[in-house]
């Protein structure tokens, strides 16, 4: 694909990510010069209605927000490939680097930096679910978080997430990483909490280095005393956000907020 010209516009420079049809890439947009990212879905036999209705999801999604730490909707298209078509969705390129890139290098967080992040995401967590409706990210992850040269952290891959309908507290399907979601949400149920225990997690492997599957657990909850030596008040709140019981966690993004600034 690098040097294809997709929608007479946007010339690819490279493959971001590929997986059963469907594409993230690299691309230029030709009239402004400027580096952009396309979403490719391919229409055809072997495409799953999920597959379709998360892309319109994102492409719905991203039309309605506006925060600066997020990608932003630029345009969508069809165009022929291969023996059929598929759906492009265009959005600005984020630039920086993401937090599983910092992993894979050894770059690890220490506490300052775990709750100078954790306070940058829940920020943008707040915008997604104070919108109208609600958004459930789905995806909280160390690939799906960047942060650029200047300090500043970003939010990506909209491919997830989830409006909360009036009235409804959750939302009956799975998607998302295994290891970063919670329980209610491997059933399939998941909340604006759900998200909460994403970031936990993620905080804990941005911290040690060690990949979720291979964390001490005591019965279904993260143990990460053992690998972390953290101040008792960052521990107690990163512990009540990885609380495998709903009811125990934070309820809300401000309540996570409120104690993570508390002294």
């Amino acid at each position: 694909m690098p040097g294809q010209i997709f929608g007479d516009r946007y010339e690819v420079e490279r493959t971001l990510g590929r997986k059963s049809g469907r594409w993230t890439l690299l691309a230029r947009d030709l009239h402004t010069k400027e580096p952009v990212i396309l979403k490719l879905l391919s229409i055809d036999s072997e495409l799953k209605p999920r597959d379709l209705t998360l892309f319109e999801r994102e492409v719905a999604t991203l039309q309605s927000i506006d925060h600066p730490a997020t990608p932003r909707y630029l345009g969508y298209f069809e165009m022929p490939l291969f023996d059929g078509k598929a759906i492009a969705l265009v959005q600005t390129f984020v630039e920086g680097k993401s937090l599983a890139e910092s992993i894979a290098a050894g770059e690890l967080l220490n506490e300052s930096q775990a709750i100078d992040l954790a306070e940058a995401v829940l920020e943008i967590l707040s915008y997604l679910h104070q919108h109208q409706p609600p958004i459930v990210h789905r995806d909280i992850k160390p690939s799906n978080i960047l942060r650029t040269e200047a300090g500043s952290v970003k939010l990506v891959d909209f491919g997830t997430v989830r409006s909360l309908q009036p009235n409804e507290q959750r939302v009956s399907s799975f998607v998302g990483t295994e290891g970063y979601t919670s329980p209610e949400q491997n059933s399939g149920r998941a909340t604006k909490a759900s998200d909460l225990y994403g970031l936990g997690v993620t905080l804990i492997v941005a911290m040690t280095g060690i990949e979720p599957s291979q964390l001490p657990r005591h019965k279904m909850r993260i143990d990460f005393t053992p690998v972390l030596s953290l101040s008792p008040h960052f521990s107690q709140w990163l512990e009540q956000m990885i609380q495998p019981d709903l009811d125990r966690r934070f309820a809300s993004v401000q309540a996570a907020l409120a104690a993570l600034k508390s002294t």
